[in-house]
């Protein structure tokens, strides 16, 4: 997707909650459009981000960790296959786009 798409998606989102106040010292009041404009495209680029990394950040997240690998290897529960068969699991299931 195009950033576009995501302003879009973005907009879409922030324009279904509206209004949205803040509240300055007790004031409140609702967003300006400026700060409407910022929050769309602060969410566009969290959107953006999610798509070109989050296939990534699932893989960092799945992966067991070295001590638990280490640990799985000298405690004998595992072999060096088994821990590369889970490893390639968790890529198969977050491929690079």
């Amino acid at each position: 997707m195009a950033i576009e798409d995501f302003i879009q998606q973005a907009t879409d989102e922030i324009e279904a909650q509206k209004p949205l106040n803040k509240d300055i010292n007790g004031v409140v009041s609702e967003l300006t459009d400026e700060e409407y404009t910022e929050k769309i495209n602060n969410l566009a680029a969290i959107l953006d981000d999610e798509a070109q990394n989050g296939w990534l950040k699932n893989r960092l997240e799945q992966y067991p960790s070295l001590q638990d690998c280490i640990h799985a290897l000298l405690d004998g529960g595992q072999t060096l296959t088994d821990l590369q068969a889970a490893r390639q699991l968790v890529k198969d299931t977050y491929p690079k786009p």
